[in-house]
Formats: structure tokens, sequence, C-alpha cells
């Protein structure tokens, strides 16, 4: 296992409170909550910290908590970083910490990976029981001996938490590894809604179920067309589910005094008409973080507010992830301030980076359950940063992480540099360009180009560029990727 932070961050929420605590598959817009609100404070995401239990931005006390895994009655050392969750309690005057007097968990699926795709140096794609998943070398955790986004291998039977984007793939913020080879007597999870029925036959999301021998529960009116279950067993390996257990889960939402969720844009048609997690919302109202937000499909993103007539009318809508991504050694740290500053380029600026409770901070060096700004060691600590501009020239950090040293990388909107020139500038810090001897261009599909075709193609203050000082750094740019246009 590999998580430890502190302050909290957001990536994936709602989900969780949907369908009992899962994401829940868009491909079942119908179902996709899972019996939350309710008179008091709920809050919906992944859990980012512990001390106490961070989870969208909150650190919420948890001695009078009860705690549900799955069903089962558990503890707090039965969370995990990662695991999307759903908080019920109050939240203090000071909107950052709050009574926990329930968290629940359940994970959105659980079988065999297959199909494992590598999309980029940070990204791989799979298959479990015919849904896509995503998983991050970054903003995903792994839970499991010897288990990390490097050994994820085809036929691991996983347990995957996350939520559905626009796409409908699950983007998974915690994998955690059930055995290492799956088999005939593996476990399996599945939700969806029943169709298909046929006696104790259906099919969930494509996948045949055979019930005939099931256990079932919450379910008072047994099987029937159109339920929403999750669906417990074996699976036969090529098209059917030998289900030990059919569970109706709840797929309604009631309304709410005060509603935090966080996770993917979906069904955009204006600020005031989208999904989060397949939670109507309404923000024409709301607040916006940064305030130069342009929502759209497929952004990560924080909404709080009531809950009215099962729409959530969101006072607050925050951004929760960013193209800016960063690798390099901390130069400085102010930690009354919640900023710390990072040096890519020895002579040039230094790119200074905000943390608050909803980022997430790990450090992959130490086994420890807490970590925060005034742990971070300057001139020493390498690290991983994602996150955005937050209007006013600086970083704000979603995900901090300390890692062994590697590759400086700097990933923002191309500030300045021509096809001729022998420099270019991505969040104030300036490389140098040495060509043919060092630096190489590659265009979004990772294709080489030319340094003037490279130029051609991009638009200074909008296209999002990728520098890395490889190897040797030394202030000049080795590879320059295109990542959007």
């Amino acid at each position: 296992m590999k998580k430890r932070l502190m302050l909290a961050t957001l990536p994936t929420a709602l989900a969780l409170a949907l369908y009992g605590c899962g994401g829940g598959s868009s491909s079942d817009s119908s179902s996709t909550t899972a019996g939350i609100g309710g008179t008091g404070y709920v809050s919906s995401g992944t859990i980012t910290g512990f001390g106490s239990v961070f989870v969208n931005g909150v650190e919420f006390e948890t001695d009078s908590s009860s705690f549900d895994i799955e069903g089962v009655s558990g503890t707090q050392g039965d969370l995990a970083i990662g695991m999307v969750v759903k908080v019920n309690g109050s939240i203090n005057a000071d909107g950052i910490t709050g009574t926990a007097t329930s968290i629940s968990y359940d994970d959105d699926i659980q079988g065999p990976v297959s199909g494992l795709t590598s999309l980029s140096p940070d990204q791989k794609s799979f298959t479990v029981l015919g849904t896509t998943v995503i998983a991050d070398i970054n903003t995903t955790s792994y839970d499991g001996t010897n288990f990390d986004f490097t050994t994820l291998a085809n036929n691991n039977n996983v347990e995957v938490s996350g939520f559905y984007n626009a796409s409908n793939q699950l983007i998974a913020t915690r994998i955690e590894l059930k055995d290492v080879t799956f088999d005939n007597t593996s476990e399996v999870e599945l939700k969806g809604t029943i169709t298909g029925l046929t006696g104790t036959a259906f099919t969930l999301n494509g996948v045949n179920i055979d019930a005939s021998a099931a256990e079932l529960s919450d379910l008072p009116n047994g099987l029937t067309e159109g339920a929403y279950v999750e669906a417990k067993g074996t699976y036969n390996g090529v098209d059917t589910i030998i289900a030990s257990k059919v569970e109706g889960k709840d797929d309604s939402i009631e309304d709410t005094d005060e509603f935090e969720v966080e996770g993917y844009v979906s069904g955009y048609a204006g600020l005031a008409d989208f999904k989060v997690n397949q939670i109507p919302v309404d923000a024409s109202n709301a607040t916006l973080s940064p305030p130069s937000l342009t929502l759209e499909d497929n952004m990560q993103v924080e909404a709080e507010g009531q809950v009215v007539n099962g729409t959530l009318i969101a006072s607050e809508l925050k951004l929760r992830s960013g193209e800016i991504k960063i690798k390099a050694t901390v130069s400085a740290v102010d930690a009354a301030n919640n900023t710390f500053t990072i040096s890519p380029v020895s002579g040039q600026p230094a790119i200074t980076v905000h943390v608050g409770t909803e980022t997430e901070m790990e450090n992959d060096l130490l086994d420890t359950d807490s970590f925060s700004v005034n742990d971070l060691n300057p001139a020493t600590d390498f690290v991983e940063i994602e996150g955005y501009d937050n209007g006013d020239g600086n970083v704000f950090a979603t995900e901090v992480k300390v890692k062994e040293v590697s590759d400086i990388v700097v990933q923002g909107v191309i500030e300045a540099g021509t096809g001729s020139g022998t420099t270019i500038k991505v969040l104030g810090v300036e490389f140098q360009i040495s060509t043919p001897a060092e630096t190489s261009f590659e265009n979004t599909d990772g294709t080489s180009m030319i340094q003037t075709e490279f130029f051609n193609a991009v638009t200074l203050g909008q296209s999002v560029v990728k520098i890395e000082d490889k190897v040797t750094t030394n202030g000049t740019a080795d590879t320059i990727e295109i990542e959007s246009l």
C-alpha cells in the first residue's frame, strides 16, 4: 500500500454518494444515485488523507462515526486513500472541518483485468467485465503487495473505485489487487440495471447473470426488470457471473440542505444544465473557482450547494483537475501560507505552488498516513505536481507527491518561442532549445516534428506543451511535446 497524506483532494466524488458509494456506470444514467441526501450535511468524494478523514477538502472528525464497508460494519482502519466514500455528518463554520456520523464505502467493480493497453507513459486502459477503466500513474492509488501502475497486468483480479466520465469510462482513483491470477474461484462484483430478466437469469451491462442459487437482499419484490442491483459471485471467464448474492441498490436522491460532490461533468448544455456523476446540477448562480473557469464535458469538478427536487443548486463550483504538470525539486516552503516553490531551471524564476485542504499530498518514500506542506524538505524533496492556474499566475495543486528523483518536467500553456529561436517559455520558466543536437519535438500523437513545424502548429497563450529535461538536467529541453492545441 502506498497512500500517505494530509491535505485532502477531490478526485471522485458523488459517484459514491450515489449507488451507496460507488461511482455508478453512466450507462445506467437513471440509476446512478444511491439513496443519498436527507437532513444534515452529505459529502461524496475520494478519501485524500488521514489523521481524521479528509474528503472534498474537509477534515472530518470520526471519533463517533460508524463505518460501513461494502455492507459490513467496519472501522476507520478499513478505509484507504483513493476510496470514493459517502460521509454523513455536519460541517463547521470554517468550511474545512466537520464531524462525521457515518462513512460508507462500496467499490464500483471487481473482476479480471483484460485488454490492458498503454495510452501514454502515465496512463493505461483495460476492461473489467466489459467496463473500460483508466488507470493513471499519478492520480490512481494502488493497494496490494508489489502492486502498482507498472505491475498491473492482464488476468489480475482487481477492485476498482472511481468515477465515470462523459464517455462512460471509469476513471480509477483506487485499484486494489485481490488476486494476482484470476481463476474460477475469484470473487467478482458488478453493478447495473437488470435487463432481459427470464426467471433467475438476466444481464447487467451486457454480462449474463445466473442468480438461480443467489441470496437476494434488499429486493422486497424479488428480481424485477429495471431494478438497480449489485451481483456478487464467480465468473466463468467467458460471459456469465454465477451469482451468490444479488443486492438491491437504492438509486434515489433526496433533497439535502448541504451537499458536496465531485466528479466528471457530463451532458453539459450550459451552467444551468449539466451533471456531475449523473446528478443534475444548476450552477448558474454559483461562485466559480477559478473565476475564469469555462466548463465542458469530462472536466473534473466539485459542486456544493442544496439538493432541491433532485437537482443540486450549486453555490460553489470548483475545478478539481488541470493541465499543469511539474516534476522538480522543492526550493522553498512557506507553511504559514500553504505554499512552496520549485525551480526547474537554475537561474530562472521559481514557480509558486499553492495547496489547500482539497490537495492530495503523498510521500511515496515514507510509509506515513499524514503528510503536509510543512513536511516538505527544500533542496531535497523531488515532487510531482498536478494542478491548474488559479488565475493569478501561480499554480493551485490538486496533487503533490514526493517521489524518487527523475527527469525535470514542466507542462503548461506555451508563453513564448519561435520556429527559429533558441528558447521556449512555459509557466514563466525559460528552457534552452538546442537542435538538432539535443532538443526533439513531438506532435500530440508522438510523431516527430521539426522546430518550425512545431511552432507553426501551436498557438502562444493557448496550446499546452510538455517540456522534459532528461538525464543531465542542464536547463536545455530534451523533448518538447504538444499536449493539446
